[in-house]
């Protein structure tokens, strides 16, 4: 009789398993993703069409904060609205993921990788709460608006006033408010996924090119010519004995 376990026996009380979503969470969390990216288009579209600075002047109108205009200059803003794109693109994210998980699970259910492989970590990622990839979308977000500095995204019309950044023209920040919720979206969906694309580029120094045949052909003849030019011997008045 064969004592070995039997392979597709229940796993241990200590190895995670993940399930499909019931319907309920299915139709809830579709009809939120819906939702969501309608927002997503019309914060898009503020920030395409408004001026911040026309809601920025009617904001202490009479020597009080006028809340209406606070989150119309809020929404419009660039740094804000950006933001906003990338929580709001985070969460997207995070809802697709939950989304493309269940799926898998619904087609194999009895799949359980192992807790430490590449596959278990990806599904602790597409099963997280929708709230934890609107956060890591937000630092994604961070992380943008600080290099967006190094490449010029946003000056300043003073150096010594930070606060009075000069808004993006309708290209920038077509470019800009896209690169950025898309960076936000791959980081709430999977941030695996976006760190298999940063160790795919190669950011190190170049290899040296191995030596090529004919280089090495090359050589060993030279060396050949000068080993035959060496051998001969000299007579005593310059010839070749």
């Amino acid at each position: 009789m064969n004592s070995d376990p039997d392979i597709s026996a229940s796993p241990p009380s200590n190895q995670s398993t993940f399930s499909e979503l019931s319907t309920t969470s299915k139709i809830t969390k579709t009809a939120l993703g819906v939702v969501l990216l309608l927002g997503w288009f019309l914060l898009f579209i503020f920030g395409m069409s408004l001026d911040s600075s026309d809601f920025r002047k009617c904001i202490f109108l009479n020597d009080a904060i006028d809340p209406g205009y606070l989150l119309l200059f809020a929404v419009t803003f660039t740094p804000t609205n950006s933001a906003m794109l990338a929580s709001l693109a985070g969460v997207l994210g995070g809802i697709t993921s939950n989304l493309a998980a269940s799926n898998e699970f619904h087609h194999s259910p009895t799949k359980r990788p192992a807790p430490n492989s590449e596959d278990f970590e990806r599904y602790v990622y597409m099963t997280e709460s929708p709230l934890v990839s609107m956060l890591r979308g937000f630092i994604a977000y961070l992380i943008f608006i600080a290099g967006s500095y190094l490449t010029n995204f946003t000056i300043t019309t003073d150096p010594k006033n930070a606060a009075d950044i000069v808004g993006l023209s309708a290209s920038s920040y077509f470019k800009f408010a896209v690169s950025v919720s898309l960076l936000a979206y791959i980081a709430g969906y999977d941030p695996s996924r976006l760190k298999g694309l940063i160790n795919s580029i190669n950011f190190g120094k170049k290899e040296t090119a191995p030596p090529t045949d004919r280089t090495v052909v090359t050589h060993q003849k030279t060396e050949s010519v000068e080993v035959a030019k060496s051998s001969a011997p000299v007579a005593s008045n310059g010839q070749s004995a």
